[in-house]
């Protein structure tokens, strides 16, 4: 070491506070979505709080629903401090970087610098052009903001796929200690349960994840460097922030180009592509001359260094993409937004400009808009089917059509909708369900029960079986007795079914023999349940509020089939 050189500081001195933040953040990333369960636990900040600072959400999907969405005011503001702060945000902040860096920190080698293989420069544009399709297709009214926002992302993988694998644990591990909580006479435990959770789409999630942590090994922060569009929209507000890198003294060693996770840092090493820094400070901890600063001023270096040329090569290539390239990007979003246009060609209008449903036999929960804005609105973050007390709430692959994957439907048959939540319009971000009062919850209908009756024990078989009438909470099953039948059998009251879904969940039968289907559904944007129920001639009660008539105990002549079955 020459004697103008100082004393190296540790790698980890300036990175230890990032590292502590980071852990904080996803601390209470996780702490709210815990949270996230009925009954909702009162907090001081909103257990979507998160997803409200999804710069990517708060852009696309108000502008792909024409709409002002309030909740998004986080992430506005965000995006707009990157002007005087730069990406702090996903260094410090985003869980889904602060979970890649740990996969990258449990997979990386353990002795000795590794080699990085090759990618070609211009990869550096793939998530400004991914950007570009996104705002195309969101002007044209198609929102995709759910293959792209990292905080979306991060929630469904976390709800979806590691939430199920803590519960299922849980389970196993209480069936395996409970011969031994007898033994000690615990007997709190040994009645302990946890019902384990299962979504659909998890083998998706899998393989996506495993994807973004082995793509870690090709290089730190792949997603963000390469894929996250977020990450790019910071990076159009992060071109030069007021606070930002600074280099006031060089040699010509390297290393901060060398351990920047995003590649930030440009040949010279006293320049910096401040739109791809997240401010992380690894530069400033392995400067050997402590040359390196963050602050509002800029200084001059004494020194220019050199970096190696696989990593000059990687960096000199310019940060946007050509012209070519973005007109290629805005007509790919431009077509992908007219193949969503034909997909909703499949749409049937119900109850004027109010109300859409698809004739594909999903439920959507209760107080989702109509179906063209709620799949603009909807964010597939998986908070409502995370929120959901009986796991009914489940992510749709293509029952949707294309633009409605990993949106929410109601699948009875895994869980009913509870009377008494009203959760997952509450937890909603882009409010593409609305926050609904139980006493508008309890009237949003989203379909009707339907009896298969040859599927039905009282019906084809002629065997005392009334359990959906036993479990039915707004009293719309009537058992009635056919004309030479041994026992009762039920017929559903439509006017008075809001398709909870209670009768299929507990039907005895192997394949449900009542099913819910979203007939007479109500979908309003205004969240005015009670009058368009009234207007609908819908009686709309819990069984516990109303008392039962003669006239629902009627006799149903022999041979025929009472409205509400199936043919």
């Amino acid at each position: 070491m020459s004697k103008d050189e100082k004393p190296a500081r540790k790698a980890t001195g300036p990175r230890r506070l990032q590292r502590l933040i980071q852990a904080l953040s996803l601390a209470l990333f996780l702490t709210l979505l815990w949270l996230t369960a009925f009954p909702l636990t009162q907090t001081l900040i909103p257990v979507d709080l998160f997803l409200r600072l999804d710069p990517l959400a708060g852009t696309l999907i108000p502008l792909a629903a024409r709409a002002w969405i309030s909740n998004f005011i986080p992430a506005l503001a965000l995006l707009f401090a990157a002007l005087a702060v730069g990406r702090i945000f996903c260094g410090y902040i985003c869980p889904m970087g602060t979970t890649l860096d740990m996969a990258r920190s449990l997979s990386a080698p353990r002795k000795g610098p590794r080699s990085l293989p090759y990618l070609p420069p211009a990869l550096k544009h793939l998530n400004y052009l991914i950007l570009i399709v996104f705002i195309a297709t969101a002007l044209f009214g198609i929102s995709l903001a759910f293959w792209g926002s990292p905080i979306a992302l991060i929630t469904r993988f976390y709800s979806l796929l590691v939430h199920p694998l803590l519960t299922l644990l849980g389970s196993e591990s209480l069936n395996l200690g409970r011969p031994l909580a007898e033994t000690f006479g615990l007997a709190s435990i040994s009645y302990m349960q946890v019902m384990p959770r299962r979504f659909d789409t998890v083998y998706f999630l899998f393989a996506l994840f495993g994807l973004l942590f082995f793509l870690e090994r090709i290089r730190p922060r792949f997603w963000c460097r390469y894929l996250c569009p977020a990450g790019a929209l910071f990076g159009l507000f992060s071109l030069r922030p007021l606070w930002r890198r600074r280099v006031h003294e060089c040699t010509h060693c390297g290393r901060c180009a060398a351990n920047c996770p995003t590649g930030a840092i440009l040949p010279q090493a006293t320049d910096t592509a401040h739109a791809e820094c997240i401010t992380c400070r690894s530069c400033v901890g392995v400067c050997p001359v402590q040359g390196i600063d963050f602050a509002v001023s800029e200084a001059p270096a004494k020194n220019i260094a050199p970096v190696p040329d696989m990593i000059a090569h990687e960096q000199s290539t310019p940060l946007l993409p050509s012209r070519r390239a973005f007109l290629t990007a805005t007509a790919l979003g431009a077509g992908l937004a007219s193949l969503g246009y034909i997909s909703n060609a499949s749409l049937l209008s119900v109850g004027g400009d109010r109300g859409s449903v698809r004739q594909t036999g999903f439920i959507r929960p209760p107080g989702a808009r109509p179906e063209k804005d709620f799949l603009r609105r909807c964010l597939r973050c998986a908070q409502c089917m995370k929120a959901c007390p009986t796991g009914g709430l489940q992510p749709v692959w293509f029952a949707a059509g294309v633009e409605g994957m990993f949106s929410p439907a109601l699948v009875s048959r895994t869980g009913p909708c509870v009377p008494e939540c009203a959760l997952c319009g509450v937890v909603c971000p882009s409010q593409a369900i609305l926050p609904l009062p139980l006493e508008e919850k309890q009237q949003a209908k989203i379909g009707t029960a339907v009896v298969q009756p040859g599927l039905c024990l009282a019906w084809a078989e002629d065997r005392g079986c009334m359990v959906c009438q036993e479990v039915c909470p707004y009293g719309a099953i009537f058992p009635v007795q056919n004309e030479g039948a041994t026992f009762p059998a039920p017929v559903i009251r439509a006017q008075r079914c809001v398709g909870c879904g209670y009768c299929e969940y507990h039907c005895p039968t192997f394949v449900p023999a009542i099913t819910i289907q979203p007939l007479g559904a109500l979908r309003r944007a205004d969240g005015q349940y009670r009058a368009a129920a009234r207007a609908a001639g819908l009686d709309l009660m819990l069984a516990s509020d109303r008392q039962l008539t003669p006239e629902d105990h009627k006799i149903i002549p022999e041979g025929s089939l009472p409205p509400g079955f199936a043919e």
